[in-house]
């Protein structure tokens, strides 16, 4: 219950309260000030506000900014003169939205007459208003709509005689009513002076003013077709439409016109035409179509198409036909006809969905073309094709055909299984330079650009292949052009041919060939060596020995020491050519083998400095063994002899004398590397790449004129060499020379 409410010494009751709580009219009591003293529960319903929310607080909580402030002026003005003030608020509730209201505020005074406040008294207007914009708006748009039509729109008024219609008047028209009668200013004209060629009957224009009409009327004068159509438009008017229809007419006579020249054409065309219904009954056929089925037209005309099919195919065919729909209105079907005659005949027809204006296939339109000649050509095609193929799968040779940019289009089985590819398809993504090795790509290019250009009719290439492993083969490949008709190139075909083993042969041919080129120069190189280098040491050996056989009892111990010594030297170098002789024979022969075993380095090298004691010490030179007892080499213990007494004995013969020859091992890796070093002449850098070749080697004699064939050093590298090591060789003239002998330590 609301308590009593009170301006000054003005009280309302608690009954005039509740009366206002039950008004569907929205009220709001102020102060002078305008302070919101009391609202009713419509006014909680309408703005939302509850009641606490808006005591104390002044109606511009409700302002939506429509109104400016003369009109609120206005409004206070005329309350604080004690005067009611009527008129339209747009305010905002409390949720944003925007209400209406049609308010009526007048000032209360007590009863002493003293004004206390204001009361304002609203009713909710806002659909009202809504509809009113609307309405305008509708209003507007009919006018526009009116106003701008292309249509001509004209409002008709009747004209009676004795309470019989005789005429109508034009009451208003729009701009484009004038234009399509070509008259302007018809507003007030009757339709017999607009339209003097059309009379209705009275019972027509009866009927104008109950239901809707059309009808057309012809234009002499300026050539048009009019087209109106009219309705009952309130009371006692008439709406009239009409529009310009001559386009229209004019395309109907000449679709009249298109549609002989269209018959004509389809009855002279060489195509077979026809249509059937939906039952497969023929409704027309051209003369082709006669001619093709030898049948007169009378005898056509009614029978069903699908009686030409065979049993098989009916079914199908009906089914494809009746598939058809406004949407997917086309098909092609194939089949076989059987003539009255027996003969089969081979047709293709293109069968179209004929649809109305609302989309409902009421006939069906085909298209014909007899294939048989067609099919015949096809048939031998691929009998010579299936030839082809046969010959061309079977052939031995692999055959590739591209495009000329060099993309496969086709290649045989043969071809597939050299490439080792699991399927043709795959090859079809490749182009012809994936397959060629990269150091024959520039040259297989060259020779395909320089064909594509006519420089050339085809062209071999010998060049390596690749395989879809990256595996290689070499192949022989013939390439020649396809041409069309107009001779331009539109694929290359390439013939290959596996030529890898041929290849082998002519590698194995020409190694074997520079074998024996090198051999024929050892031989030559050897029987220089054994008439050069084979003859002095005997002719000093039997100068000295006649002479000691001579003279012997004339010579002194001293000479007779001297002339035995050369005897000996001389024996010992022919022993050693002939050693080194019957050992380069049997490496020849493939009779080195290689027998390694585990044995110590330092006792090979004892060895061999006891061999040349005799020959360092007449020469003076130093022998000095710094190997370790420790160093132990993997390797065939005869070889290693032999290389290392053939490196000491090369040291001690091109050093001087009062010159050393030091031997030393070091650990490098899996190896021991031996080195012999002297204190000689050195070797040239020159003369440093040849060193271990008997075919450029050059004889140089030692520092005692001591004789040399080279073929130690080359034996003792190729020995090195077979154990799995190697030698490397250092040297400044006049500094001496260092051998380093790489030997494994280790089974490897």
């Amino acid at each position: 219950m609301h308590k009593e409410i009170h301006w000054g010494k003005m009280c309302i009751s608690n009954d005039l309260i509740q009366a206002l709580d039950y008004s569907e009219s929205i009220v709001i009591l102020t102060d002078l000030n305008g302070s919101i003293r009391y609202v009713n529960n419509s006014f909680v319903e309408k703005y939302g506000y509850q009641r606490d929310e808006v005591y104390g607080k002044t109606p511009r909580l409700f302002k939506s900014k429509h109104h400016d402030s003369n009109y609120y002026q206005q409004l206070w003005t005329t309350i604080n003169n004690r005067q009611t003030w009527r008129g339209e608020f747009k305010n905002i509730t409390k949720s944003g939205a925007y209400i209406w209201e049609k308010a009526v505020i007048n000032p209360v005074k007590n009863e002493r007459g003293e004004l206390t406040g204001f009361i304002a008294v609203k009713e909710d207007i806002t659909r009202q208003r809504e509809l009113e914009l609307q309405l305008t708006a509708d209003t507007s748009f009919l006018n526009e709509l009116f106003d701008n039509s292309p249509v001509g729109i004209a409002i008709l008024k009747p004209i009676y005689k004795q309470d019989k219609i005789i005429d109508f008047q034009v009451v208003r028209a729009n701009p484009s009513a004038g234009v399509v009668v070509g008259r302007l200013g018809i507003v007030g004209l009757k339709i017999s002076d607009i339209l003097p060629e059309y009379s209705m009957d009275k019972k027509s224009l009866d009927q104008v003013m109950k239901r809707k009409l059309s009808f057309e009327s012809h234009l002499k004068d300026i050539g048009k077709h009019i087209r109106y159509r009219t309705f009952p438009f309130g009371k006692q008017r008439v709406c009239l439409f009409f529009y310009d229809v001559s386009p229209y007419r004019q395309t109907i006579q000449a679709l009249e016109a298109s549609e002989q020249r269209y018959f004509s054409l389809v009855e002279d065309a060489p195509a077979l035409i026809s249509r059937f219904n939906r039952d497969g009954i023929l409704i027309y056929a051209n003369e082709a179509y006669c001619k093709a089925f030898e049948v007169k037209r009378e005898e056509l005309i009614g029978k069903c198409i699908y009686d030409w099919y065979p049993e098989e195919e009916k079914a199908r065919a009906k089914q494809v036909v009746q598939s058809l729909t406004a949407e997917n209105a086309i098909s092609v079907v194939e089949h076989q006809a059987v003539l009255g005659s027996g003969q089969t005949k081979w047709m293709r027809w293109l069968d179209r969905a004929l649809v109305d204006s609302k989309g409902n296939i009421f006939e069906y339109q085909s298209v014909g073309m007899d294939l048989t000649p067609l099919k015949k050509s096809e048939l031998e095609l691929i009998q010579h094709r299936n030839k082809l193929d046969a010959i061309v799968n079977n052939t031995v040779a692999g055959i590739g055909v591209v495009s000329p940019q060099g993309q496969f289009v086709l290649v045989n089985e043969h071809f597939q299984k050299m490439i080792g590819y699991h399927s043709k398809e795959e090859i079809y993504d490749c182009e012809h330079l994936q397959f060629v090795h990269p150091r024959w790509k520039d040259v297989a290019n060259t020779n395909f650009l320089r064909l594509l250009a006519g420089e050339v009719n085809d062209y071999n290439l010998e060049c390596e292949i690749l395989r879809k492993d990256k595996s290689t083969f070499w192949g022989d490949l013939h390439v020649s052009p396809i041409r069309d008709i107009n001779g331009e190139i539109i694929e290359i075909i390439g013939i290959i041919t596996d030529i890898t083993k041929k290849k082998e042969t002519e590698l194995q041919l020409k190694e074997r060939e520079e074998k024996l080129q090198e051999l024929n120069a050892t031989k030559d190189k050897l029987f220089s060596i054994i008439a050069h280098d084979i003859k002095n040491p005997f002719n000093s050996i039997l100068g000295f020995s006649s002479l000691l056989k001579s003279n012997l009892d004339n010579y002194s111990k001293e000479e007779i020491k001297t002339y035995v010594e050369q005897i000996a030297i001389g024996s010992e170098n022919v022993y050693k050519l002939l050693d080194d002789l019957l050992i380069w024979a049997k490496s020849q022969l493939g009779q080195m083998v290689v027998c390694p075993q585990y044995f110590r380095l330092r006792s090979l090298v004892d060895m061999a400095i006891d061999n040349y004691a005799i020959q360092a010490e007449n020469k003076q030179v130093y022998l000095i063994n710094d190997v370790r007892q420790q160093e132990v080499i993997y390797a065939d213990l005869d070889m290693m002899k032999f290389v290392i007494r053939n490196l000491i004995h090369n040291a001690i013969k091109f050093t001087g004398a009062e010159g050393k020859v030091t031997c030393s091992a070091a650990i490098r890796g899996n190896f021991v590397v031996l080195s012999i070093k002297d204190t000689g002449i050195g070797i040239r850098a020159d003369k440093l790449k040849t060193l271990f070749s008997i075919n450029n080697y050059i004889s140089t004699s030692g520092t005692s004129n001591e004789k040399g064939t080279g073929l130690g050093l080359h034996l003792s590298c190729e020995m090195v060499e077979k154990n799995g090591g190697k030698i490397e060789v250092k040297s400044k003239v006049g500094q001496g020379t260092n051998v380093l002998v790489y030997l494994p330590m280790l089974e490897q």
